[in-house]
């Protein structure tokens, strides 16, 4: 029997990929860790208690808690102090343990086991000034490509979204740094001692029951805040909402991991995009829209003009390599994923409450 390892597993992310798997009938045994720092976390322990999880609470950065873990064939690795503000007030340190050290112990794992190990990074490992070269304009509410400029693009870009080439030069945030250090950790393992590598760079990763925090999470955040009447703040670019990010399903992510896991192909990149892309791609003042539509009402959103460090106006993915690879796409569209976050929050108003 396979045996495979879920890092971040009582997470928004780890705990829907065990969903997938277990969709699929897969002959797997799950062991999943989790350190429960997230608000909410311990309401996923049921999820996975239920989908046959042996979970292990601890830190990943704790050889201790590795230890734990029989032999394994595969680690899927979701932990990540995800916020791209993280250590930018402090806990910089923290931030290192949580998506660099913890990475060092799970390869160390690996090698010993010979498992693979596919990461789940971000798109955040590219270069903030680079994004910000990216000729815009603004239509319908958006921020869009100006096409018409298109000798403007930086190396990496086209109109189809941002390319694995992209530049990944800083800033690009603390956070960001650690995940572009994990992979480049993973790739040297990959080579140094043959353990099968993945890794897919997500773009903003959205739907039912993930935690939603402003600096994280932001459509869910902004449903959840209808739902519960509290106000909203359009930060940045002169306070017109007109930020733009493409959304992507976790169970789109799972397909993508399992088929990595299980079909692995030769000459295959061992690193991809993976995202929404430029067809599921929305705004601040859309996805306000689309709440006050859904919910039948206004709430009040607050203008600040002024930009937050590390913000960028617009990022969508180019999935292309993922699909010539993999003939990977996403199959959930935009207004499908902020369906299913209207439909938790209104029948779960309880969970919703307490984590915010």
């Amino acid at each position: 029997m396979v045996k495979v390892l879920i890092t971040g597993a009582a997470g928004f992310l780890g705990s829907r990929i065990l969903q997938w798997i277990r969709t699929q009938k897969l002959d797997w045994e799950v062991w999943g860790i989790d350190n429960l720092s997230r608000k909410g976390a311990e309401r996923n322990l049921a999820i996975l208690e239920n989908l046959g999880c042996h979970f292990i609470q601890g830190d990943i950065a704790d050889p201790t808690t590795i230890a734990k873990v029989p032999t394994i064939d595969y680690v899927i690795d979701c932990a990540a102090n995800p916020s791209v503000l993280a250590g930018m007030g402090g806990g910089t340190l923290r931030l290192l343990k949580d998506n660099l050290e913890g990475t060092f112990y799970l390869l160390e794992k690996c090698k010993a086991d010979q498992a693979g190990f596919v990461l789940i990074s971000t798109s955040r490992v590219y270069s903030i000034a680079a994004l910000n070269q990216i000729p815009l304009s603004v239509e319908n509410n958006r921020y869009v490509v100006d096409e018409q400029q298109a000798h403007k693009f930086p190396v990496g870009f086209s109109a189809q979204g941002i390319e694995e080439h992209f530049s990944t030069q800083a800033p690009i945030s603390l956070y960001g740094a650690t995940k572009l250090a994990s992979e480049q950790l993973a790739m040297e393992y990959h080579h140094a001692f043959g353990i099968p590598v993945w890794i897919n760079r997500a773009g903003v990763i959205a739907g039912a029951g993930q935690f939603g925090k402003i600096d994280q999470g932001i459509f869910s955040f902004w449903v959840y805040q209808y739902l519960l009447d509290r106000p909203l703040a359009f930060i940045g670019y002169g306070g017109h909402g007109w930020q733009s990010r493409d959304l992507v399903h976790p169970h789109d992510i799972a397909k993508l991991v399992v088929q990595q896991m299980t079909e692995p192909v030769t000459g295959a990149p061992r690193i991809v995009n993976v995202g929404g892309g430029k067809q599921n791609t929305l705004s601040l003042a859309e996805l306000d829209t689309y709440c006050a539509g859904h919910f039948k009402k206004s709430t009040p959103v607050q203008a600040i003009a002024e930009n937050r460090a590390l913000d960028i106006p617009m990022y969508y993915t180019n999935s292309a390599l993922a699909k010539q690879w993999w003939n990977w796409q996403p199959t959930y569209t935009a207004e499908q994923i902020l369906d299913e976050i209207r439909d938790f929050a209104k029948t779960n108003r309880e969970f919703v409450e307490a984590i915010s």
